[in-house]
């Protein structure tokens, strides 16, 4: 009996094995895909001009918010920019789907993400959900309806790396444009270290409809100061969420 399970376990790990392998694959094939449609930055304290990021309604408002109090704690600091070809997104596509994604905080959960220090794929988000406030703890629906202009949500999320952690997202919107501003408002904890303080963390999405394509540029800001063992591993983890966060984007957008 003990052999029979013993070989039982063995072909479900297996079967297992098989079949994340598979699903993997297919997303091993995306990222190598995006990575040839990207161009990527890191930026400086002396180099801190955002070349890649297109002209548009909000570009001022991005710059100001990431970029617009760079301290000497600045850890990590990238910008990426993105180009999706529009027409596999059907002729029905317009920002409002944008918009309603990007304030989707349920879907980002078991959103997957490349590692470069495991070399290895894993889940970015175990837990997403948005949240009625910055001390909020229990789950409420999503927000989608109408544009996203204007409009502020909290959302949490149970991260690979920083574990358990709050942010405020706010959102502009306009016929052709949406940016996404993200600011954590818990610290980013990596183990038993608190690595970057409340406030400490800013991200934007920046998605354009540039007529046969949509411009997705992404960019982030981190304070941090640590034993420079870890600083690496942090840089990897901080530039890993940003394409996680597009692959994740052109996902779901393919499939509304």
């Amino acid at each position: 009996m003990k052999l029979f399970l013993n070989k039982k376990a063995l072909w479900l790990a297996c079967a297992a094995a098989v079949f994340c392998a598979a699903a993997f694959g297919q997303t091993d094939s995306e990222r190598l895909e995006a990575e040839k449609n990207c161009k990527s930055r890191v930026l400086s304290f002396e180099d801190r001009d955002l070349r890649l990021l297109p002209a548009g309604e909000f570009s001022d408002a991005i710059k100001n918010y990431v970029f617009g109090a760079w301290t000497q704690k600045c850890g990590h600091a990238v910008e990426k920019v993105y180009a999706v070809p529009k027409e596999k997104l059907g002729s029905d596509f317009s920002m409002q789907d944008v918009g309603a994604l990007m304030r989707s905080i349920g879907k980002m959960q078991g959103m997957l993400y490349y590692s470069r220090s495991d070399q290895d794929w894993g889940v970015l988000y175990s837990s997403a959900y948005r949240i009625d406030g910055p001390k909020g703890d229990k789950a409420a629906p999503d927000l989608t309806e109408g544009s996203a202009d204007g409009k502020t949500i909290y959302a949490f999320m149970d991260d690979h790396t920083f574990g358990k952690s709050k942010y405020k997202i706010t959102y502009r919107q306009s016929e052709k444009e949406l940016a996404m501003f993200m600011e954590n408002v818990s610290p980013l904890c990596y183990g038993p270290i608190k690595a970057v303080q409340a406030g400490g963390f800013k991200m934007c999405a920046n998605v354009i409809d540039a007529g046969d394509k949509l411009l997705v540029y992404m960019c982030d800001y981190a304070e941090f100061k640590i034993l420079s063992a870890l600083k690496q591993r942090l840089n990897n983890s901080f530039d890993a969420r940003l394409e996680a966060i597009y692959l994740w984007f052109v996902k779901e957008i393919h499939a509304k």
